[in-house]
């Protein structure tokens, strides 16, 4: 398996975990938890401002896996 197919592999498997009914209701839990929607900035508290950032840091990244796999297509020569 190439590098790119383990990576559309891998998006696919973030995308059949969190694609279904019980899926979207743990990203929606993550989501609150990981301030995906919420101001992640502490005034006065560098350090609770560093952890937003790494727990919002999760959301993303699953968020990352979760893009649709763009479909290339297919080039057709023709030989004539």
């Amino acid at each position: 398996m190439t590098r790119e197919e383990e990576i559309q592999a891998l998006k696919m498997s973030y995308m059949n975990t969190f694609e279904s009914e019980h899926g979207r209701k743990v990203m929606e839990d993550l989501s609150k938890f990981c301030l995906e929607k919420r101001d992640i900035f502490v005034e006065d508290s560098a350090r609770k401002t560093d952890y937003n950032l790494g727990a919002n840091s999760v959301i993303r990244y699953i968020r990352s896996k979760l893009m649709r796999i763009e479909t290339k297509p297919e080039v057709v020569i023709n030989k004539e």
